[in-house]
């Protein structure tokens, strides 16, 4: 008699993390988010970024565990990309190492019980927090050029009410809305979704490979959704923010790629989605 074949679960959440030098970093990203999703079942996607040391030092964290090594060094959509395609969950949390959780809030498991609730949403993040307790503002409008040059250029004070509109300060930061964009650094993409607009554009050197893909997710009818109800921290560090560096050096190049591909005014592009395929609000 043949054995009978088995069927493997398919996970509910599937977790990508780029690993490439933040070994001081992963123990408590890792171990906070295996201790945050009472009742799913998650699985672990490594892309080892050639880290010096290797990844499977941090298989122990999820019994379920695929560590993808990469030949050389590859930039933050092309690393994704790998996951997206190795991913067969019914939904993908691209994640940043800078990253930990209070296992209590149970973050993760309330997430997916959010975008279980909004099946038109294609993409969502949470409240997020920096190490020093201060609201990082993951759900931001798109940019504008008064906007990159009050950040850039050191004038927020003089275009408070252009970082303030940026920010959604005018939204209730515990409540959930849809928004243009969220940060890159917790983003929770559903299959359907992410099967419907395809890869990241790995056009972008570094940065707006986040802002992208929230447009295409609106252009396509999917909902982009901040939830305010469960929270995560955010250990950033913005390399961009020095005017002269190699990343602020990406940041324009990747900005100026976004120019071309959607001009200077994107939350037009997000509402030229055909009616059809909007999805009910």
């Amino acid at each position: 008699m043949r054995p009978k074949s088995i069927i493997p679960i398919r996970p509910d959440l599937d977790i990508a993390v780029v690993y490439t030098h933040e070994r001081d970093l992963m123990p408590k990203l890792l171990s906070s988010l295996a201790a945050s999703g009472d009742g799913l079942r998650m699985r672990l996607l490594l892309i080892d970024n050639v880290s010096a040391e290797g990844g499977d030092e941090y298989r122990r964290y999820f019994p379920d565990t695929i560590v993808m090594r990469n030949e050389k060094r590859l930039f933050y959509g092309a690393n994704l990309n790998r996951a997206i395609r190795a991913s067969t969950a019914r939904y993908l949390l691209m994640l940043n190492t800078d990253m930990f959780f209070d296992p209590p809030e149970q973050c993760l498991a309330r997430m997916i019980e959010f975008m279980d609730e909004q099946p038109d949403c294609g993409i969502s993040g949470c409240r997020l927090y920096r190490g020093d307790g201060e609201f990082a503002f993951p759900a931001r409008r798109f940019q504008t050029l008064p906007l990159i040059l009050a950040r850039r250029l050191g004038l927020a004070r003089l275009l408070r009410n252009t970082v303030d509109r940026h920010f959604y300060r005018e939204r209730s930061i515990h409540e959930a809305w849809p928004c243009d964009w969220l940060s890159g650094c917790f983003m929770l993409v559903r299959r359907e979704a992410i099967n419907d607009v395809g890869f990241l554009d790995e056009g972008f050197v570094k940065y707006f490979e986040d802002v992208d893909l929230c447009l295409r997710m609106a252009r396509a009818g999917w909902r982009v959704m901040y939830n305010g109800g469960t929270y995560g921290y955010h250990l950033e560090e913005r390399g961009s923010k020095r005017l002269f560096s190699a990343d602020a050096r990406r940041h324009l190049k990747s900005y100026l790629h976004w120019l071309w591909k959607w001009g200077f005014s994107p939350e037009h592009q997000a509402a030229a989605a055909p009616a059809a395929l909007r999805r009910a609000a």
